[in-house]
């Protein structure tokens, strides 16, 4: 019940601090541009620039965008799904397949592009997907 309320009230912190990211997701986007978007945001978590993405980053990344340190459940719970060998660290690799797989699973229509419900809807699942039980 602890890791649902501080999953729920981190992930809800984020969409509120961030108003480019709720314009943006108005507007349909391309498997490509998904991707790309991906790679940019794990450029900008890799901090030291080494290629590989720790949980500290991810979680500096986020307390800079929403101005404190989001619950380590949190942080926890968005790592594993990047870093899928479990070594602790998250390539730019696994991070780019991971979003590949994520954005076929939202495209429920299989047409190549997320529209900005079927994003909402992928991110739902998602957030009740962080909210279970470990």
């Amino acid at each position: 019940m602890r890791t649902q309320f501080f999953v729920s009230a981190g992930l809800m912190a984020i969409a509120a601090c961030v108003p480019a990211l709720a314009q943006r997701m108005q507007e349909p986007v391309t498997r490509d541009q998904y991707i790309a978007s991906q790679k940019e945001r794990f450029t900008r978590m890799d901090a030291n620039g080494d290629g590989v993405v720790t949980k500290d980053e991810i979680s500096a990344q986020m307390a800079k965008r929403m101005g404190n340190a989001p619950p380590s459940e949190m942080i926890d719970a968005l790592f594993k799904r990047i870093d899928t060998d479990g070594d602790g660290k998250a390539t730019l690799a696994e991070a780019t397949a991971a979003a590949g797989a994520q954005f076929d699973a939202w495209d429920t229509n299989k047409d190549g592009t997320l529209t900005p419900e079927e994003r909402r809807a992928g991110q739902m699942g998602m957030m009740q997907g962080m909210q279970r039980p470990q």
